[in-house]
C-alpha cells in the first residue's frame, strides 16, 4: 500500500514538472528581464518605442502566469503610457492576454483615467506547428467613462502561420514563427488593415509589419534591446 502511495505521489510530481518544463513561451522566462521594441515608419524613421519588463512569474500545477509591464514613449522619447498585461502557459499551450495588443501611443490622453478592459486570449503555437495552420481570433474591448469618454475595439482575425524564418534585428538573430492576420480597430473611426509578426520562443515578438487595407506597408517594429537576467 505504501509503495502504491509513493508511486502515485511521484507520478503526480513528475506530471507537474513535465507540464511546466513543456511550456515554450514567447516571452523571456527570468523575472527582471527587460527588452525594447522600436517603432518605425515605412521609410525607416523612428516613431517611438516600448519598453517591457517581466515583473512576475507564478507557477502553479500545470499553469504558469507571466506578468509584463510596458512603458510607451513617443518620437520625442517622452513617456506617454504605462500598462500591464499577462501571458500564460496551460498544459504547454501559450497565450497572451489581448491587452498585449493595446496601442499605448493612442491612449496618452487617458493615462490617468479608470477604464474597463475585456480581452480574450491570443494564442501563439509552438515552433513545431505546421505552416498554414489557422489560429483562433482575438478581441480587445476598452471602455473609458468620464469627461473624455472612449470606446475602442480591436479585432484580430484570419490568423495563420505563414512561414518559419530566421530574422536579424539590432538585438540579435532569432528563429521565428511568422503569423499573418487581419486587424480591425474601431475608436473614433474604424480602420482596417493587416499585419505580420515574427515570434521567437523564450523571447517574444522580434519584428512586426503593419499594412493598410490595400496592402501598403505603413510601418514596422523591431526588437532593439534585450537584457536577459
Amino acid at each position: 500500500m505504501k509503495t502504491a502511495i509513493v508511486t502515485f505521489v511521484l507520478s503526480c510530481l513528475l506530471s507537474a514538472t513535465y507540464a511546466q518544463t513543456d511550456c515554450r513561451p514567447y516571452l523571456p522566462t527570468t523575472q527582471g528581464t527587460t527588452w525594447e521594441i522600436t517603432n518605425y515608419s515605412a521609410k525607416g524613421k523612428e516613431t517611438g518605442r516600448i519598453t517591457y519588463e517581466l515583473v512576475d512569474k507564478v507557477e502553479s500545477g500545470n499553469e504558469i502566469i507571466f506578468s509584463v509591464k510596458t512603458v510607451t514613449y513617443d518620437k520625442k522619447d517622452d513617456e506617454v503610457f504605462t500598462s500591464n498585461y499577462d501571458a500564460k502557459c496551460v498544459d504547454g499551450k501559450f497565450e497572451f492576454d489581448m491587452a498585449y495588443k493595446m496601442d499605448g501611443s493612442s491612449m496618452q490622453a487617458y493615462q490617468n483615467m479608470d477604464f474597463d478592459m475585456d480581452a480574450t486570449e491570443f494564442e501563439i503555437p509552438t515552433m513545431d506547428a505546421a505552416v498554414g495552420t489557422t489560429l483562433p481570433d482575438g478581441t480587445l474591448k476598452v471602455n473609458i467613462s468620464g469627461p473624455i469618454g472612449m470606446h475602442m475595439t480591436v479585432d484580430v482575425t484570419d490568423r495563420k502561420i505563414e512561414a518559419k524564418e530566421s530574422v536579424t534585428t539590432p538585438a540579435g538573430t532569432f528563429d521565428c514563427l511568422v503569423i499573418s492576420q487581419n486587424v480591425s480597430t474601431k475608436m473614433i473611426v474604424g480602420i482596417k488593415g493587416a499585419s505580420k509578426e515574427w515570434y521567437a520562443e523564450n523571447i517574444g515578438m522580434v519584428r512586426s509589419e503593419s499594412y493598410n487595407k490595400s496592402g501598403k506597408l505603413m510601418g514596422y517594429s523591431e526588437l532593439t534591446k534585450l537584457d536577459i537576467k
